[in-house]
């Protein structure tokens, strides 16, 4: 185990905040008190490690660049939209729970859903029926590519 001390003239070394695994403060204020009563022990915080890719004591960098957009006219100029559609052909539920359903951890109560890719996939065959609580509304759509006229 390394230690987060040194003996430099510049004083300790303290260890990165995100090892520490500390609940963030907008934690607390969601779930409406201080950050140890906010606590909740059935909901385990994952430790996922983050790896630096560039050195801060060097002045280059070793960071591979962000990819540049595209700047050709049938790229920059397409938008995506939501074209409602039958269950079996959507992309994407919009998914409304009903106002006396329990909050889904990490969201506001009645606070709607866009679900895509395999997460649609229970809904559909069955009508979108199977495993919706009563009162919940599912809105199918499907993705079409939409062009804004081009600033040229």
């Amino acid at each position: 185990m390394s230690s987060h001390w040194s003996n430099s003239s510049a004083g300790p070394t303290l260890p990165p905040l995100h090892t520490l695994n500390l609940l963030p403060p907008s934690y607390a204020q969601r779930r409406g008190g201080s950050p140890p009563d906010a606590y909740d022990p059935s909901c385990p915080r994952l430790h996922v490690p983050h790896h630096r890719r560039a050195s801060t004591s060097t002045a280059s960098s070793s960071r591979t660049p962000s990819p540049v957009p595209s700047t050709s006219s049938s790229s920059a100029s397409q938008k995506l939209t939501l074209i409602p559609s039958s269950m079996e052909d959507a992309d994407a539920v919009v998914l409304v729970p009903s106002p006396d359903a329990p909050a889904i951890p990490g969201t506001r109560p009645g606070q709607s859903l866009l679900l895509t890719g395999p997460s649609i996939e229970q809904f559909r065959g069955s009508g979108g029926s199977r495993s919706v609580p009563k009162g919940t509304r599912l809105h199918p759509y499907r993705f079409a590519n939409r062009r804004r006229p081009s600033a040229v």
